[in-house]
């Protein structure tokens, strides 16, 4: 009894040195042991899935072993080749691959539940620049992007500076006036047919990976302000992109607006120029006002992007003259072509950051959870250790109880009969009064703190 006290007492307050063999005993433990919900490492799922075949590693964690091999591509962890384990079983030897380092993308651990990561390939530009060159006015007919999109614009309702703001969103990238609406057309239409021909396929952004659209500010002098618009600007769902190589560059063509001073005649705002001719003879009233006002300038502006997030990389093409974009056709083309390799460096570098960024938030999440896991054992040692105190107190208490009953019948045999007879009774409401003194029945019950 002193022995099992000793030990519980023990377990009251664990050391420092303690908590480095729970934290040791949590690594370190069998697979076999571990809860189907906790987290496993790369380098522990390539020794069990080295150890044992994939049907049995899969029931451990309690899902399909087409899962578990979709499991071991996501971590990057090779696998037994078919036949392996046959090979083995008859004697012959069968090469086990090394575990690779860790690569961009690649999560350190998995837990059963948590959504595979998806590793989307890093945008490369072409080798060889294309032989054929773009020429202006190439290709016939309406480029597939645009196909329907002018009678979907066109249709639209219009906002200030008579912008068209149409109900679909899954169309080109053309944002413009309802009287530009066929200039900007012509343009965008020459460009995709030069960009097709030089060997750049253009298309709405496909759904391979995430691509964002560069948001569009119409004024021509931008300034330091942000520009809050109301209402704001149509906007496409998927962003019009070209591929160069397999680097994706967004294409935006909008028209320009100049601010300059206005006046409010009826329901809208006219230039100064224009609202003398509506001037009233006794003169303008009192209440009437000059403001700065945005106007649509028939200019256009080409806009090229990256539409990866976490970059950025914008450049313009912007008119001083109505229909100077369409001269300088040839010449964007191939500045587009320059850009590429500019661009897959970017993402290449926000690839690099983001993944620095994953790895750190992960190791400070396993970090937490370890504490957690620690925690948690101790809380359960204490508990465990507070009930086993309890139980060997009880003990305590049933054994001292037992020798006074014991002492009791034995002092109660030398009394004359008749005290005897009373004492004996006394005994039995003694006995019936305290009840069955049981303790190994809560020292069966009781939990340790692997059970907890």
């Amino acid at each position: 009894m002193l022995q099992v006290a000793r030990n519980g007492l023990n377990l009251l307050g664990p050391s420092r040195a303690g908590q480095v063999q729970v934290r040791a005993y949590g690594r370190g433990r069998l697979m076999g042991e571990r809860d189907r919900y906790e987290r496993i490492s790369r380098e522990e799922l390539y020794a069990l899935v080295w150890r044992e075949p994939m049907l049995r590693v899969a029931e451990r964690f309690g899902v399909s072993s087409t899962l578990m091999a979709q499991v071991c591509r996501s971590l990057d962890v090779p696998r037994p080749s078919r036949g392996h384990w046959a090979k083995l079983s008859h004697g012959k030897h069968s090469p086990q691959p090394p575990l690779p380092p860790i690569g961009p993308g690649v999560p350190l651990g998995w837990r059963r539940g948590e959504k595979l990561a998806s590793r989307s390939p890093l945008p490369k530009p072409p080798v060889r620049r294309p032989r054929r060159i773009a020429q202006e006015g190439a290709g016939e007919g309406l480029h597939s992007v645009l196909v329907g999109a002018a009678e979907v614009l066109a249709s639209g309702r219009l906002i200030e500076q008579d912008f068209l703001k149409p109900g679909k969103r899954q169309l080109a990238d053309v944002v413009v006036s309802k009287g530009m609406l066929g200039a900007a057309f012509d343009v965008f239409n020459d460009l995709l047919h030069g960009l097709e021909q030089a060997g750049y396929p253009v298309m709405l952004a496909p759904k391979d990976r995430t691509y964002w659209r560069s948001a569009v500010d119409e004024r021509e002098s931008p300034g330091k302000l942000v520009n809050r618009r109301h209402p704001a600007l149509w906007s496409p769902s998927r962003p019009t992109l070209v591929f160069v190589g397999t680097v994706a560059i967004g294409l935006t063509l909008f028209e320009l607006t100049e601010t300059t001073e206005a006046r409010r005649v009826g329901d809208q705002y006219l230039p100064l120029d224009q609202a003398e001719r509506y001037r009233p003879r006794s003169g303008w009233p009192q209440w009437s006002w000059t403001i700065p006002h945005a106007f649509a300038t028939g200019r256009l502006c080409l806009q090229v992007y990256s539409p990866y997030p976490g970059t950025h990389w914008i450049h313009r093409w912007v008119e001083r003259e109505p229909g100077e974009l369409r001269q300088w056709i040839t010449r964007i083309i191939r500045d587009i072509a320059k850009a590429a390799p500019r661009i897959a460096s970017l993402v290449e570098d926000s690839e690099r950051e983001a993944e620095k960024r994953r790895r750190e938030w992960e190791l400070e999440r396993q970090r937490i959870e370890e504490q957690e896991l620690i925690r948690r054992r101790e809380k359960a040692r204490a508990e465990a250790t507070q009930q086993l105190l309890g139980i060997i107190e009880r003990w305590g208490e049933a054994q001292r109880i037992q020798d006074f009953f014991s002492g009791a019948e034995n002092s109660v045999s030398n009394l004359p009969e008749a005290a005897r007879c009373i004492a004996m009774d006394k005994l039995a409401q003694a006995r019936e009064l305290v009840g069955e003194l049981d303790p190994i029945q809560a020292l069966l019950e009781w939990k340790g703190p692997r059970e907890r």
